[in-house]
């Protein structure tokens, strides 16, 4: 029994020393991550508030701070607030832009076509900087949402005329006009019940690709629609879909403090 005893701590004590080891490993793993991410200021603005009398819908007082953030190797979709935390927001006389009533969250403001980097926005409402602030100083923690699990989805044969529709998995394709904005080619919608589309191509009868002209993308929840046009004619061909079918999310550490061009009266 003593022996059993023995050979049980034992055990116990290898599983503890082999958790803590796998805990350090995540720990270097989640620092490597916060490392490489690069955050950098974008632009300040501060709006004051008129006179309530002759300016009826003046608003209020407002400053918001926006910048860019990258994470290599994880392609950017989005930002999650409710994992996201601002813990300090002021100027550099200690004046905090952070509302009691209405505390400060992240937003999301666009991201790059290639997925590599996004806009983010911060509002500190009924706040703007004292008088004789220089800087701005931004604390917190942003919880980046990326893709995963890349997949494909492909329309073959499709016929490029005004009205024409195809379906591939989650994604719809519907020509709008014989030509887009300053192209050629088709332009099309493309809805989607994700956000998380890395590219579409499309291949004419030859296989030769066709350029395309992005117009953007919106949309919230389970319903988005990415615009596209093709850059020369096409009258049959195949569309591709890339996508992520999984999202996952990384916190990013947010530090930053910016000049200002507006302070306080």
């Amino acid at each position: 029994m003593r022996h059993l005893l023995l050979l049980s701590a034992c055990l116990l004590a290898c599983a503890a020393l082999a958790s803590a080891a796998d805990d350090k490993k995540d720990e270097k793993k989640e620092d490597k991550t916060k490392s490489e991410a690069s955050v950098s200021p974008l632009s300040i603005v501060v709006s004051r508030k008129l006179d309530g009398k002759a300016f009826p819908y003046a608003g209020s007082d407002v400053t918001s701070f926006s910048f860019v953030v990258s994470v290599p190797k994880k392609p950017l979709l989005g930002v999650d607030p409710e994992g996201s935390k601002v813990t300090k927001f002021e100027d550099d006389k200690g004046n905090s832009l952070m509302d009691e009533k209405f505390p400060p969250q992240f937003f999301l403001g666009q991201v790059a076509q290639d997925r590599s980097a996004m806009t983010v926005s911060l509002y500190g409402n009924n706040k703007r900087p004292g008088k004789g602030a220089g800087k701005l100083v931004l604390k917190g923690d942003l919880s980046a949402v990326y893709g995963t699990d890349e997949k494909t989805e492909e329309m073959k044969k499709f016929e490029f005329k005004v009205k024409n529709k195809a379906k591939a998995g989650d994604f719809e394709v519907t020509i709008n006009q014989e030509k887009g904005f300053n192209v050629e080619g088709p332009a099309f919608t493309m809805t989607s019940k994700t956000r998380a589309v890395k590219g579409v191509t499309i291949k004419d009868d030859d296989g030769k690709e066709v350029e395309l002209q992005s117009y953007g993308s919106f949309g919230f929840g389970e319903n988005w629609t990415f615009n596209y046009a093709a850059k020369k004619a096409i009258k049959e061909g195949t569309i591709t879909v890339t996508y992520y079918s999984k999202e996952e999310k990384v916190k990013v550490p947010i530090d930053l403090s910016a000049s200002l061009d507006l302070g306080g009266e």
